[in-house]
């Protein structure tokens, strides 16, 4: 498994040396803390084995733009003797909004869809389209922004919808309908069970932690003056066992297992538990390099961060998934006119 790791604002991705191994420290209960855990779907924290998460209570599809496609080619016959060019090809492309209302559960979702089928005004079936056996598969993250579009104002943080794309195959010569009463299309999506969050004192340490089994971190520097913080953080973990996703995707092969966890964020809290970004009103930048060899994935992780209203930095929180599966999300668009020449 490979993650591709997107950090705001600054990116640097340079070959870190292993550190040096050694055997975590026991901590107390007063240095690190799990602060929730349970069944993401549901408020009071109880994981339910019988419930199922439902795409349709996370997930809104609407379409953007629908286009008629021809295409037609010609080969040069001196590059490529021989060859024949292929009869003209008719398509239906769309463009789709995927607009994520509940992330609750959601560790990523894939771009590409694995089916669809387009109706008539009168329901009967125009097209259909199913994806090929891919070599792998892709997830993204779910990226949030914050910013003030609260009713007064205040800053809010939201879900950033994505876009897909698909074309569906048209025979030569049809009618084209004016509507598409219905399109039905489906694509996967990568869920966890359980998420749990981990506190760190907001303290340099000489001491490794283990965030969770395969896992660990070593604060370096954490500096807080007035409403600045800065810190720098050693990470290394055991990429069988764990994935960190953190802000860009999963990459998985086809016949590849899930990891057993995956940490999808570390965000730095205030003294009132609150997240001194998700504030908002400041500037604040991060980045990180990683390399590695084998099974063991190393790196370092850095940020700044400024906000003379958001208090002063005294945690780091990470955010763990586990018990990760895949689904197929199956979504619907109606009422779709069809362009004409």
């Amino acid at each position: 498994m490979r993650s591709g790791i997107l950090i705001s604002w600054i990116v640097v991705v340079l070959c870190a040396c292993a550190a040096a191994v050694e055997r975590p420290a026991q901590i107390s209960p007063g240095d690190i803390l799990i602060m929730a855990s349970g069944d993401p779907n549901d408020p009071n924290g109880v994981v339910d084995p019988n419930k199922t998460w439902d795409p349709a209570e996370h997930l809104v599809a609407d379409w953007e733009v629908i286009s008629v496609n021809m295409t037609s080619s010609l080969y040069n016959p001196t590059m490529l003797p021989g060859a024949t060019a292929p009869d003209p090809q008719w398509s239906l492309s769309l463009r789709s909004t995927l607009e994520i209302i509940d992330g609750n559960g959601l560790i990523g979702y894939s771009i590409i869809p694995t089916s669809a089928r387009a109706f008539d005004q009168d329901g009967g079936l125009v097209s259909t389209m199913t994806a090929s056996s891919r070599l792998s598969r892709l997830y993204m993250q779910p990226h949030y922004v914050t910013r003030p579009t609260g009713p007064n104002g205040e800053w809010v943080t939201e879900l950033i919808f994505n876009q897909v794309f698909f074309s569906l195959p048209m025979e030569p010569d049809v009618a084209y309908p004016d509507v598409l009463s219905r399109i039905e299309w489906s694509t996967n999506v990568l869920v966890a069970q359980e998420t749990k969050t981990v506190d760190i004192p907001f303290a340099a340490s000489e001491t490794w932690v283990e965030v969770t089994p395969g896992f660990e971190v070593l604060v370096e520097q954490a500096t807080v003056e007035d409403a600045k913080y800065q810190y720098r953080i050693q990470i290394r973990y055991d990429n069988t066992e764990v994935d960190a996703l953190m802000g860009g995707s999963i990459h998985l092969w086809r016949d590849e297992a899930l990891p057993s966890v995956v940490i999808l964020d570390m965000d730095v809290l205030n003294s009132e538990g609150k997240s001194i970004r998700g504030l908002g009103g400041g500037s604040f930048s991060m980045s990180g390099s990683y390399g590695g060899s084998n099974n063991q994935t190393t790196g370092t992780e850095s940020g700044t961060g400024s906000c003379d209203a958001c208090g002063t930095a005294a945690t780091f929180r990470y955010t763990l998934a586990f018990d990760l599966y895949e689904l197929e999300a199956s979504l619907v668009l109606e009422n779709i006119p069809v362009p004409h020449f």
